[in-house]
């Protein structure tokens, strides 16, 4: 049993380590990845302290209790814990689809005002919504440095990451292609609908944070008894034996699927994008070649589209 533990413990241990020298990472050669490494996810700076902090906390647990699955589970509640209380992303997504919303009524008034559409953009820059300004501000930029409008727009998007933002660029995209009178009332359309999803949002927001509390309280219950266990060690010893080790391996897995359930109850799905780079969605492009089309009906009949 000792050799059991003790191999348990140096898994754990090296596990932690392949961990920790995965999130430093090793220094790429310059030029271009190779395409098995091209679509590889990076890590940003927080996710890798988040990831040090992680293997520390599992070191940490294993050194005081000498039991493997403790480890790992204090490790994993470290990265995925403070995103399931946290509420930050949707109220960040909200307040983007609002910027959004500003952003698109300002530049469509603009359009009114007989300015053309890379003038209309450029100018909007200067009054941009503060949750996009970023890449507002960064779509001005290329445009006067006489980048292609299609590829700035696109590039706004990406920026954006948010279906909202593809729809908004598509159609100013199908509006460089066409030059057409409609786009203020399109747009216009588009900043409508954005309202009512922001006012959707945040009533549902409202209404889902008692799960979020909920969440939040069960949580700290489980800190509590964890503590309580690793203090007391006279009750959680018999989690030091093999058999003690798959019950507190069951018991953190169903805490793990209850909180992530609870998660899902005080979270809104976000819908995948459709934008992305590739040939001009005016000229008929895209996946499967079919044409970008943006149908929007008139506001003074059901059966009029434009």
């Amino acid at each position: 049993m000792t050799l059991l533990a003790a191999l348990a413990g140096a898994l754990a241990a090296t596990g932690a380590a392949v961990l920790v020298a995965e999130l430093i990472g090793r220094p790429q050669a310059p030029g271009r990845p190779p395409p098995a490494l091209a679509g590889r996810v990076r890590l940003t700076p927080a996710a890798r302290r988040r990831g040090l902090l992680a293997a520390g906390a599992a070191l940490l647990m294993l050194a005081v209790t000498g039991w493997p699955v403790a480890a790992l589970a204090a490790g994993a509640a470290v990265i995925f814990v403070p995103r399931l209380t946290a509420s930050r992303a949707a109220r960040q997504r909200t307040a983007v689809l609002e910027g959004l919303e500003q952003w698109t009524r300002r530049v469509a008034d603009l359009l009114t005002a007989s300015h053309g559409l890379e003038d209309a953009l450029e100018a909007s820059a200067r009054t941009a919504p503060a949750a996009i300004a970023g890449p507002v501000t960064a779509l001005a930029r290329r445009l006067s440095a006489r980048v292609g409008t299609q590829e700035a727009l696109r590039a706004f998007a990406d920026e954006v990451d948010d279906p909202a933002g593809d729809r908004i660029a598509a159609a100013l995209i199908i509006a460089t292609g066409r030059r057409g009178g409609g786009v203020h009332g399109v747009l216009s359309a588009l900043a409508g609908q954005l309202a009512r999803d922001v006012a959707a949002r945040r009533e549902i927001d409202a209404d889902r944070a008692q799960h979020r509390a909920t969440l939040r309280w069960i949580v700290a219950f489980i800190a509590g008894f964890t503590l309580f266990a690793v203090v007391n060690r006279a009750y959680s010893a018999p989690y030091g034996t093999l058999a003690g080790e798959g019950v507190l391996g069951a018991v953190a897995a169903l805490y793990a699927a209850g909180l992530t359930w609870l998660h899902r109850l005080g979270s809104i799905p976000v819908p995948g994008r459709f934008l992305g780079a590739g040939p001009d969605p005016a000229t008929g492009g895209g996946p499967g070649g079919r044409a970008a089309r943006l149908v929007v009906r008139r506001p003074d009949g059901p059966g009029g589209q434009r």
